[in-house]
């Protein structure tokens, strides 16, 4: 089938129509927008331009002014060393702030370079080792290139009234500078009291270019610079500067003018000084002009955006507003219907007329209805009321039959699983009994376990008191204590809520308590235990571990003060690792022979059964002894 146009939407067709010209209208002030955008690049330029020839003026002023007071220290007027090594540091600041990267300059423009040799010229002068004529030529180039870099870059301006401008501060340049030679060359001349005929013509050459300069400046000057011009230099120090370069002129000599040289460089040091001023305001209006022009561009860009913005916006609007009586009636049954198959039935779509889309909609909401009553009664059959009515429209509503049979298998389901749930209820009933009864057997097992070794204790102890060797009492007593350290266990267990595990916390401050008592301990013996919180141990870990501690502190009470007044003994049990603990028991008795470390050298069953019941708890045993107190290390493993 061939694609034609009109099978497209409405939406579609009206949007490609009101879109063609509208595209038009876009790429028309889009290109406005590219110009006004190139034209804020240009004027950016021209100001970054402008900012260059005031650094380069200021260069060139500090270096008048360096030239002015290197020719007055040579010729001996009103300058010294400091002073001169003080301007010095000016002019190199000056030549410093053109390395800013924002202002980078042209390639052509010199810049600071143009003060190559400086150094040598400024050693030469503080040494007086060069007469007034060399040193004033050595400073003139190097003013000539920074004139020459200034004329470059007021060349780069584009704008026709930025451009007007910086010619016109061009000329007040250039008669600052040729009044600047015209004061070097007078105050050669004041000081000597003549000037070679060379110099002379020279001299004559400069009054020239300040008297061109200056009325060039007058003529292009804009008004309100040329009206702070007029305002500024004036005054006693400028027209006794006129009046000299005026007779020197008309006479073509300095006969007869009795001025001194320090009054003519007081003069016309005030002279240069206003007119420097002159130049400073004139510079910073043609930086304030780029600037107000450079703002009026980014104004006019933001403006011709605003309006681009505004056009698009508007064409939308009316795209919008005209569509949507068109697609008002479909969105509204669309939505209801996305609703619906979301899950949704609490959507209704208005009727609005009568035609094809209202009956549509009537339809629709009959639809819902429908689909409401139905909700409603499965609602209240998941809640348990298995009498509510189920609507059925007749036998095509699928729907209403299907709700209506699950209402029956629910309610089936209902009185079978209450009668699995008494069945059971009354099985858990005997289950808890049996778990109370086990509780009970296991607490009396424990009990009775507790009481048949004490029992063994007590005839260990009867048996004791009928033997008079006293290697066999001792025999009997540490039976007894293991017997004892056993039991303990047992009570633990029986008196406590936990059947089958116990905290090795308690246990060990309990057996300390009982060891004490059967061993008859001095008060002078302390012991302190640290045992990691949360330590609980099942009877597989328990007894060969209270047995092992039964033997390694009945050990110490025994044999390890032999001779002292007192002793201390530490023990800690702590977690070395997944499922490995660490028992760590010192005391600082006199410790054990060397011989009776190890089992292969000793008789005695407490260090067998120690290595045994090590063994047992899947460990391993280290000793050390000395005759400061003994120290044992045994990792075990637990479940």
């Amino acid at each position: 089938m061939a694609w034609r146009f009109a099978d497209l939407p409405v939406r579609t067709k009206f949007l490609v129509t009101l879109g063609i010209p509208v595209l038009g209208l876009v790429l028309l002030i889009g290109k406005q927008v590219d110009g006004s955008l190139k034209r804020r690049d240009v004027l950016r330029y021209i100001n970054i331009q402008a900012r260059n020839i005031d650094r380069l003026a200021g260069l060139l002023h500090e270096l008048q002014e360096e030239n002015a007071q290197s020719i007055a220290y040579l010729g001996g007027v009103q300058v010294n060393q400091p002073r001169l090594e003080l301007q010095h540091s000016r002019t190199d600041a000056a030549a410093q702030r053109l390395n800013d990267p924002e202002l980078a300059l042209s390639q052509e423009v010199q810049g600071a370079n143009a003060l190559t040799g400086i150094s040598l010229l400024r050693q030469r002068v503080s040494e007086q080792r060069i007469n007034l004529g060399d040193a004033d030529q050595s400073y003139r180039q190097m003013r000539t290139a920074l004139l020459e870099d200034l004329s470059r870059v007021a060349k780069l301006a584009l704008d026709p009234e930025t451009k007007d401008r910086l010619y016109s501060h061009l000329s007040l340049l250039n008669s600052t500078d040729a009044l600047a030679n015209v004061r070097t060359s007078l105050g050669r001349g004041f000081t000597n009291g003549w000037l070679p005929a060379g110099d002379l013509g020279w001299l004559y050459d400069q009054l020239a270019r300040y008297s061109t300069s200056l009325y060039l400046f007058e003529r292009d000057a804009p008004a309100e610079v040329l009206a702070a011009f007029r305002e500024t230099y004036q005054g006693p120090d400028v027209n006794f500067v006129r009046t000299v370069i005026g007779t020197v002129q008309e006479k073509r000599s300095l006969t007869g003018l009795n001025v001194g040289a320090e009054e003519w460089k007081q003069h016309s040091d005030q002279a240069m000084a206003k007119l420097d001023d002159v130049e400073a305001i004139s510079i910073a209006r043609i930086v304030e002009a780029t600037d107000a022009n450079r703002r009026d561009a980014e104004s006019r860009l933001f403006i011709v955006l605003f309006a681009l913005f505004g056009v698009v916006s508007a064409v939308g609007i009316m795209a919008y507003v005209i569509m949507r009586g068109i697609r008002r009636t479909v969105s509204e049954i669309t939505e209801a219907a996305g609703a619906l198959a979301e899950g949704d039935i609490r959507v209704a779509v208005p009727v609005t007329s009568d035609d094809e889309f209202g009956t549509m909609a009537r339809s629709f909401n009959r639809m819902i209805e429908n689909v409401r009553a139905l909700s409603d009664s499965a609602e209240a059959i998941g809640k348990g009321n298995y009498d509510t009515p189920v609507p059925v429209r007749g036998p095509d509503d699928v729907l209403g039959v299907a709700l209506t049979r699950m209402k029956e298998n629910l309610r089936a389901a209902r009185t079978m699983d209450a009668e699995q749930k008494a069945a059971l209820q009354q099985e858990k009933a005997k289950l808890e009994q049996a778990n109370v009864r086990i509780n009970v057997l296991i607490k009396e097992i424990h009990h009775r376990v507790k009481n048949n070794l004490q029992v063994v204790a007590s005839l260990l102890r009867l048996q004791r008191a009928t033997i008079d060797d006293e290697r066999l009492q001792e025999v009997f007593d540490q039976s007894q204590n293991r017997v004892a350290s056993m039991a303990l266990i047992h009570e633990k267990l029986y008196r406590g809520d936990e059947l089958v595990h116990l905290d090795l916390g308690v246990y060990i401050k309990e057996l300390f308590a009982e060891l004490i008592q059967l061993n008859n301990v001095r008060d002078t013996i302390r012991y302190t235990a640290q045992v990691e919180p949360g330590l609980i141990f099942d009877l597989t870990t328990m007894v060969p571990l209270g047995l092992v501690l039964n033997e390694l502190i009945t050990n110490s009470f025994k044999h390890a003060f032999k001779g002292r007044d007192g002793g201390a003994i530490s023990l800690t049990v702590q977690r070395a690792a997944e499922g490995a603990f660490d028992l760590l028991y010192a005391d600082d008795g006199v410790g054990i022979p060397q011989e009776k470390i190890s089992s292969e050298g000793s008789n005695t069953l407490g260090v067998s059964l120690i290595e045994s019941l090590v063994e047992q708890m899947n460990g391993r045993l280290s000793v050390e002894s000395s005759p400061q107190g003994t120290k044992y290390h045994i990792r075990f493993r637990a479940e």
